[in-house]
């Protein structure tokens, strides 16, 4: 089997021209890989370049900037693999049901007898027995949905792309409409490999996808990418559902505090897929904020711990939700509390602190990325530069110097990583029994008094800092 992605964007960008001679960015440095197997759904607000997505991997557009592959293959016109359904299902008029369904089959030469066959499957798989010969205008907005989607899979497509079919139909329509598309996706034996989905809706993608990535707008871009392990079916009543539900409207949203242009986007763990983009902040202010969540009962509103911690509350927040991702705390609605492992924490020793620290950085995807990066070289070393180079490819539109810093700081910290500041490399600790500290000039040159061009870098912490 061809372990290549069905479908991959590489470093994509897209800008469209406008009146005037004026460019539009739509896209900008995306990437995106569909595999096969799986029902992956793209959501954010309008504007953010959904269904530009979409085109570019069918071929209907090609990208300004980048590259599209199928199978590892560069992509050349039409994608051949990729069948679509728009959110209107445009269907010939003048065309019976049976015909709209084979009009996809007639430039493939194919026979009447196959062209029939094929017909008669897709009719069956969406439910339009004895429909065949109506018309259009004799069809409910439902029907006409299913005939587009027949239409698609007559085909045979590996990938079934789906535009907002769903959005102008009443809600029990919808409903039944998502359940059998998930079902014919579930049919190992029929041809359609993996399903796209370009949605507003929130729970659809919850319950349809796999994956699911959440893009921004101005220009369109991945923000993050959601792993959705729940079984099928789903029920939209289960916790885990809406729980999903909820840090998915939190993260396009970003409703506790709409007034801040810029705040880190940070996802809980358990849905996270990709590389966690850590806020600037620093170890020492994840430990002293849980000491005053400990010395507060372990349960504190995220505005009184602000005014606790005498912080500004977009700098509490990031704290906040740093601690979260490390698994240290939860944050139910406004809430901020201790979890189990985070009681543990503030309970230990300096020696299991350290321990505890360190197990859950290693547990970070961005973490473990650098290791494996480091690893790759033969030297076992790998530059600043190389590093963040490697990191453009994830966080396009983020400040890349401060991310590196701050993953370094968590490293350091957790004795994983050593750097030296002056060369800009980082490798792996020796293995003797004590990882040796760094030097004092080393030291003092990462300390943020050192680097006044960097304000808000967060300070570096060496392995045998007090905590």
């Amino acid at each position: 089997m061809n372990n290549q992605p069905l479908i991959a964007l590489e470093k994509v960008s897209h800008r469209f021209r406008i009146g005037r001679g004026r460019d539009v960015v739509v896209l900008k440095n995306v990437n995106i890989s569909i595999n096969e197997g799986e029902i992956v759904a793209f959501l954010g607000p309008s504007g953010c370049g959904k269904t530009t997505t979409l085109r570019l991997m069918a071929g209907l557009l090609e990208p300004t900037q980048g590259r599209v592959f199928t199978r590892g293959k560069r992509l050349s016109g039409v994608n051949p693999h990729m069948a679509m359904v728009f959110q209107v299902p445009a269907l010939l008029p003048w065309f019976t049901v049976e015909q709209n369904i084979g009009i996809g089959l007639h430039p493939r030469d194919f026979s009447p007898r196959q062209i029939k066959l094929r017909v008669n499957e897709a009719v069956e798989l969406v439910g339009l027995g004895g429909f065949e010969e109506a018309y259009p205008r004799e069809l409910s907005g439902g029907m006409r949905s299913r005939v587009a989607i027949a239409r698609a899979l007559a085909v045979r497509p590996e990938i079934l792309a789906l535009d907002e079919p769903f959005s102008a139909l009443d809600v029990l329509t919808a409903e039944n409409l998502r359940n059998e598309v998930v079902e014919i996706w579930r049919e190992k034996s029929k041809v359609v490999r993996s399903v796209v989905l370009v949605t507003h809706n929130i729970s659809e993608a919850v319950f349809m996808a796999q994956r699911i990535f959440v893009l921004g707008a101005d220009p369109g871009h991945v923000r993050t990418v959601l792993n959705n392990p729940a079984p099928y079916p789903r029920n939209p009543k289960d916790a885990q559902f809406n729980d999903l539900v909820n840090v998915i409207h939190s993260v396009i949203t970003e409703a506790l505090i709409p007034e801040e242009a810029e705040k880190p986007l940070v996802v809980p763990a358990a849905w996270y897929q990709g590389l966690e983009n850590l806020p600037p902040v620093g170890p020492s202010e994840v430990i002293g904020l849980l000491e005053v969540l400990d010395n507060n009962g372990g349960k504190m509103d995220i505005f009184k711990l602000a005014n606790e911690t005498a912080s500004e509350f977009g700098q509490c927040l990031a704290v906040t939700k740093t601690a979260e991702l490390l698994d240290f705390v939860e944050t139910p609605k406004q809430t901020v509390a201790f979890t189990d492992l985070g009681r543990r924490f503030i309970r230990a020793d300096t020696a299991e602190r350290k321990n505890l620290f360190s197990s859950q950085v290693k547990g970070l995807h961005i973490f473990q990325s650098l290791l494996a990066w480091i690893e790759e070289n033969p030297q076992k070393e790998l530059t600043r530069e190389a590093a963040i180079s490697q990191l453009q490819g994830h966080f396009p539109n983020e400040n890349l110097e401060t991310l590196f810093d701050t993953v370094v700081a968590f490293g350091r910290y957790g004795e994983l990583i050593s750097y030296n500041v002056k060369s800009g490399i980082l490798s792996l600790p020796r293995n003797d029994e004590e990882v040796p500290p760094e030097s004092e000039d080393e030291i003092a040159d990462d300390t943020p008094e050192e680097r006044p061009e960097d304000p808000e870098k967060p300070p570096t912490e060496g392995p045998n800092q007090p905590s």
